[in-house]
């Protein structure tokens, strides 16, 4: 019985320091957050890429008019059957594209990524912060 109480005890000891180590931990993950979308890059990822990333625009046709990443391509589901022939055109296999819409809480730039991916682009992402994180960290 002195076996299964030490071992014990040794249990007891290590899950409070396990539980410490948690709290305090400068590089413990946050159980709060939800887990990042693997199809999810930051612009910072984007600019460590060494070839030519093709940017897909999935705003509208007068949000893109107004302003947009240089060379993007104008993409969304009003002008998908289009403009999606044209985006063949520009895209090379292998290739990367981000795709990306108004901000965060956009959902197009998503669902335009997971629509080209299931069309046969592999290297489909979507910008984490869409043209808002775009324009406040290229801004002049």
């Amino acid at each position: 019985m002195t076996a299964l109480r030490q071992a014990g005890l040794i249990l007891l000891i290590a899950l409070g320091l396990a539980g410490v180590t948690a709290a305090v931990h400068p590089k413990r993950p946050s159980f709060l957050a939800p887990p990042r979308d693997p199809n999810e890059v930051t612009l910072a990822e984007t600019k460590q890429w060494a070839e030519k990333v093709l940017w897909v625009d999935a705003r509208s046709a007068s949000e893109f008019a107004s302003g947009h990443v240089p060379d993007a391509v104008c993409l969304n589901f009003e002008n998908w059957s289009e403009e999606f022939p044209k985006f063949l055109d520009l895209y090379t296999p292998g290739q990367r594209v981000v795709v990306y819409c108004s901000a965060t809480s956009c959902q197009l730039s998503r669902e335009i990524a997971a629509k080209l991916k299931a069309s046969g682009v592999d290297g489909a992402y979507f910008l984490e912060g869409g043209w808002e994180a775009w324009k406040q960290q290229n801004r002049q």
